[in-house]
């Protein structure tokens, strides 16, 4: 998914509202896109030494992007810790709540999304290559897209550059509660 395709699906949503999203950037998993006082803003998820994090927030991490999104969820409900974007000096951070979860697929996927999705979940990855596919095909298939692959597995069983609508980079920071 597209930052402009979540944008488009949580402009109808409350503040608090966000999707996780394979990021665009091939040095980065996932991005965050979440809706800030009525505005979508993104941030990419860092993964580093078998972590997920908000960049240098490295006291809020978590081993896989399940356990990080829920912990990002229960902090933001709690206030035990809060999320700030720091933006220019002259404007101070804004608190950031993770409220909503919106499904990825309040969009209905491409046919060859979903092709590709099932053949992934019924063929070993190793074997794609002995597929009687074209080589084009072959290509596709073989091309990461870690959210649908991690969505196929579950169904078997420093700071980080945030961007608005504006086109401003941003921060992202975890804090205690009562610090900023």
């Amino acid at each position: 998914m597209s930052g402009e395709a979540a944008e488009k699906i949580l402009s109808n949503e409350p503040d608090g509202s966000f999707i996780v999203r394979d990021s665009s950037d091939d040095h980065y998993i996932f991005s965050l896109s979440f809706r800030l006082n009525s505005c979508v803003r993104h941030v990419r998820i860092e993964h580093d030494q078998g972590n997920f994090s908000f960049g240098s927030c490295t006291k809020f991490k978590s081993h896989t992007i399940v356990d990080f999104i829920e912990n990002a969820v229960e902090h933001s409900r709690s206030g035990r810790y809060l999320f700030f974007l720091h933006r220019r000096p002259v404007l101070g951070p804004m608190r950031v709540q993770l409220l909503h979860p919106v499904s990825r697929f309040k969009q209905v996927q491409s046919l060859q999304h979903t092709c590709r999705f099932v053949i992934l979940k019924m063929v070993r990855r190793d074997l794609i290559s002995t597929l009687p596919l074209p080589r084009r095909l072959i290509d596709y298939l073989s091309t990461p897209h870690y959210y649908s692959e991690q969505l196929a597995e579950q169904d078997d069983r420093a700071e980080s550059p945030v961007s608005s609508s504006t086109g401003e980079l941003e921060k992202i920071c975890f804090t205690p509660q009562g610090l900023s």
